[in-house]
């Protein structure tokens, strides 16, 4: 840990120390859960998780009379695509500094001298690639970092009752699909450890993933998530006549739910069974005493179609990069959302065996970091 002092040509006044490998989990994860931008993959184990593609996860703290004011958590990736990076965080639409709201310019502006020494000090990392802007003030995102990849991300606000958001947010098309689940007799119910990740999630979503053209990751990812963020991981189901129809995956992180996988059984699309999960999802959400639930990334027609549906608000959302020495981005990050990345999709749905795409799908994840 250093302190402040002459940093990026000038005198610093306020007294802010930098830690390169922060410690305290606890301390960490009260700061993350206290802020209302964190997501899940700012949580301390999550560095851990992620561990499991050979990644090493570096926490970045800034502490001002020992209490942490901002933090970074990220992971050192080594891509044959994208060369060795810090990015913050793998695998998740989110991550970047979380900043506490009270800083003033001259802090934030340390902050950023501290971020482009780390760099500079580190000749094989050439760049902090940071998925998302939620946590970092106006002011720093667009003086000291350069925006890629600009998308949108929705967010329900469950500031009002669940009978409230039933009657008067979701649209009816939500209802109406959800009554027909009910009609049907599906069943909605909320199940998740070790045994049922690997016996009833996995399968399907390995099959899910395999529909949807997008390479799968390995077992392993999932079992770090439950056993490394245990009871903050929630598997919403629905079931029929004793089958399990679909299952929708989240997180919960302080006073937010963050959604990150739904997987089904395309024949059970007729039952409505993913409208129903994540109705009751949102409605346990709700009812827990959350406040945000967090559907994701929006980056096509489909996508904000089925969310704008339930009563979201769609905040812009962009990956912001970092560099010692202020050069552009080049080819810094991938754009799943590209014409490419689309066909390329497609052909893995249409063309690449499930057994291939179970053994092949991590190795390709881990090397695009995504």
């Amino acid at each position: 840990m250093g302190e402040a002092g002459s940093l990026c040509g000038f005198h610093v006044k306020v007294a802010i120390a930098f830690a390169e490998d922060w410690s305290d989990s606890a301390a960490w994860n009260r700061f993350v859960e206290g802020h209302d931008q964190a997501r899940f993959s700012h949580l301390f184990a999550y560095g851990d998780v992620v561990a499991c593609y050979g990644y090493k996860p570096v926490r970045l703290a800034f502490t001002r009379d020992g209490a942490l004011i901002a933090v970074l958590p990220a992971s050192i990736a080594g891509s044959i695509f994208f060369g060795r990076r810090l990015v913050s965080q793998p695998f998740s639409e989110y991550g970047g500094l979380l900043v506490d709201p009270e800083l003033s310019p001259d802090d934030l502006h340390e902050i950023e001298c501290f971020l482009r020494e780390y760099l500079a000090r580190r000749k094989s990392l050439h760049m902090i690639e940071m998925h998302g802007n939620h946590g970092i003030p106006l002011e720093l995102r667009t003086t000291a970092f350069q925006l890629q990849n600009p998308h949108q991300v929705a967010v329900l606000s469950l500031d009002r009752s669940s009978e409230v958001l039933w009657k008067d947010v979701v649209r009816y098309s939500v209802r109406k699909a959800v009554n027909k689940a009910h009609a049907h007799d599906v069943e909605a119910f909320e199940e998740c450890d070790p045994d049922v990740i690997r016996a009833r999630f996995f399968p399907l979503y390995l099959e899910s993933m395999k529909r949807l053209g997008v390479p799968p990751h390995s077992i392993a990812y999932y079992d770090r998530c439950s056993s490394l963020l245990s009871n903050r991981m929630k598997i919403f189901w629905a079931r029929r006549e004793g089958k399990i129809l679909a299952g929708l995956l989240g997180f919960v992180c302080g006073k937010r739910v963050n959604i990150i996988n739904i997987v089904s059984h395309a024949g059970a699309w007729k039952y409505a069974p993913n409208d129903l999960i994540h109705w009751e999802f949102i409605k346990w959400a709700a009812q827990s005493g959350l406040r945000h639930f967090d559907f994701g990334s929006v980056r096509y027609d489909g996508q904000e179609t089925y969310k704008k549906k339930w009563g979201t608000e769609f905040e812009e959302h962009a990956y912001y990069f970092l560099y010692a020495n202020g050069q552009n981005a080049t080819r810094a990050t991938l754009n799943s959302s590209s014409p490419q990345m689309a066909k390329l999709s497609k052909a893995w749905s249409a063309y690449v065996p499930p057994f291939v795409a179970k053994m092949a799908g991590p190795i390709i994840r881990k090397h695009l970091v995504r």
